[in-house]
């Protein structure tokens, strides 16, 4: 089965941000942010953050043109709240092509996507990214700020709602 990571580089140091990486010895970084800028966490800025993961011999890879969650293109907004329609997106060629490209590369490569938020329950590369991968078979593997991997099935319970304490016991 194929497997992807996902973090959020949320407000870590950059130190304890690698060693989430390598804690699942992660071997491309996938940045998803469709702004792949960081007003609060300078190591996320893009060409800083492609220098320290090369330096820390990890491969950085830009995704977000595609792949991101806030597209410049006004037809993928829907038209009464302005935000992003993800299933627009998703039915997008260059969203398919990207989501192939993902498939492609996992097959080779122990590969992580990256957005900013902590909690994959509230941003896009779950609710967006995530989904359309899990539709096609991938599994995907949480990162979280606590060093926890958590499951899209751990998910799913924690968006229903089911505290920590209560996911070992059966839904």
């Amino acid at each position: 089965m194929l497997t992807i990571h996902t973090i959020g580089h949320s407000n870590h140091e950059f130190d304890y941000f690698l060693r989430l990486l390598q804690l699942v010895k992660i071997e491309v970084l996938v940045d998803i942010r469709s702004n792949p800028n960081s007003g609060w966490v300078s190591f996320a800025e893009k060409n800083a953050l492609e220098k320290l993961m090369t330096i820390a011999g990890i491969k950085y890879l830009y995704m977000g043109d595609v792949l991101g969650g806030q597209p410049a293109d006004p037809t993928y907004l829907n038209p009464v709240t302005g935000r992003a329609d993800y299933q627009l997106i998703r039915r997008s060629e260059s969203f398919q092509q990207g989501i192939a490209r993902l498939v492609h590369g996992c097959d080779r490569y122990k590969i992580c996507l990256m957005c900013a938020e902590e909690n994959p329950a509230h941003c896009h590369r779950s609710l967006l990214v995530g989904e359309a991968l899990s539709h096609i078979g991938v599994r995907l593997f949480h990162i979280r700020g606590d060093e926890r991997i958590q499951t899209d099935e751990e998910l799913s319970k924690e968006r229903a709602g089911v505290s920590l304490s209560q996911q070992m016991l059966p839904m």
